[in-house]
């Protein structure tokens, strides 16, 4: 059988132009495929129906000038079916649109379509990286999976387009309740401070306690005095106040007493004994005290406030000081009484 060479060379022609048409087509579908390289859409709040929720949407296209995004939400993988139950787009607001090569106050939101948002500018932008568009006052669907597609267009008609994202799976959950309970607390330390207190002047103090101030002999004529620091910490959110009585004046076994500075925090004096008049007396300073500068009050059987604050606050200290000032004519004995300190915080 003759065959010609020439049906050999045309068939073969033939074959050429084939596969050269299929791998030009196959480049062509490569190339267009590569427009958005990566894509996802982040849920502020991922619970089911919560509102207002923030979502943003992030996607790296190539160097192709864009004029117009769609981001459409659905309920099945092929983005088929209704918009997701129960979700709200149509009262979306633009937060920010923002990537290299985009300038983002020109871009402008369009929400009328429920469960799409789409988002044109006049003039479009070539994008050099990753462009990311955040929409708040979004509602969740009520749906546990929905889907999301993002769409890039030449022109802000919308009409053409460059590329569509992969459709991404999205999942909303309920939150995970969690629950901690904060006890009230108060702390109250007495400790020896063993410096004057409110520019008294005073020198050699006597050494307190926590439960005790002992001013030993006092000679006729003289003075002895102490000081205390009261620390308090608390969390109690409208702070605390802090109280200070005495049972009784200093009284001796026989029935006699030293008589008590007069004067209170808020109208407080100066230290009035004398080698003619006894007198016992405390000041304090600190925040939240009321003490004018070197001035004294004497202690009464009922609480007086000497300091207070509003607000919770940690390892908070006033300084007190106690002193007392005997006369000539102050009959011999002991004298004593217990000195009580309050601090009630309030909540």
């Amino acid at each position: 059988m003759k065959i010609s060479f020439k049906k050999i060379l045309s068939i073969a022609s033939i074959f050429s132009i084939i596969l050269v048409s299929s791998l030009t087509n196959f480049a062509v579908s490569q190339a267009y495929a590569g427009f958005i390289s990566s894509a996802s859409v982040q849920l502020g709040d991922s619970r089911p129906s919560q509102s207002p929720v923030t979502y943003t949407a992030l996607f790296t296209p190539t160097a192709s000038a864009i004029g117009c995004v769609n981001i459409v939400f659905a309920t099945n993988p092929d983005m088929t079916g209704s918009v997701p139950s129960g979700m709200l787009s149509t009262s979306a607001v633009k937060v920010a649109v923002s990537g290299p090569g985009i300038t983002g106050a020109n871009w402008s939101l369009t929400n009328t379509t429920n469960g799409t948002l789409t988002y044109k500018t006049a003039t479009p932008d070539t994008p050099s990286g990753g462009v990311n568009i955040a929409t708040s006052t979004i509602t969740n669907t009520s749906l546990s999976i929905f889907y999301a597609q993002i769409t890039t267009f030449t022109t802000n008609s919308c009409a053409t387009p460059v590329d569509s994202s992969n459709v991404m799976a999205l999942i909303t959950l309920p939150g995970v309740t969690t629950q901690v309970t904060v006890q009230p607390t108060l702390t109250f330390n007495v400790a020896n401070y063993g410096s004057a207190v409110n520019t008294s002047g005073d020198t050699n103090p006597i050494t307190t306690t926590a439960t005790a101030i002992q001013f030993g002999a006092v000679p006729a004529g003289g003075t002895a005095w102490g000081s205390q620091t009261l620390t308090i910490s608390t969390n109690a959110s409208h702070g605390y106040t802090l109280y200070v009585r005495d049972s009784q004046p200093l009284t001796a076994t026989d029935s006699g007493t030293i008589r008590d500075q007069p004067g209170t925090p808020t109208a407080s004096n100066s230290f009035d004994a004398s080698t003619s008049q006894s007198s016992f007396g405390y000041t304090a300073d600190g925040n939240g005290t009321t003490f004018g500068s070197g001035k004294w009050a004497g202690l009464t059987q009922t609480n007086v406030v000497i300091a207070s604050r509003s607000a919770a606050i940690n390892s908070d200290a006033t300084h007190t000081e106690f002193k007392v000032g005997i006369s000539n004519v102050q009959p011999p004995g002991t004298y004593s009484t217990v000195i009580s300190y309050t601090a009630t915080p309030s909540y």
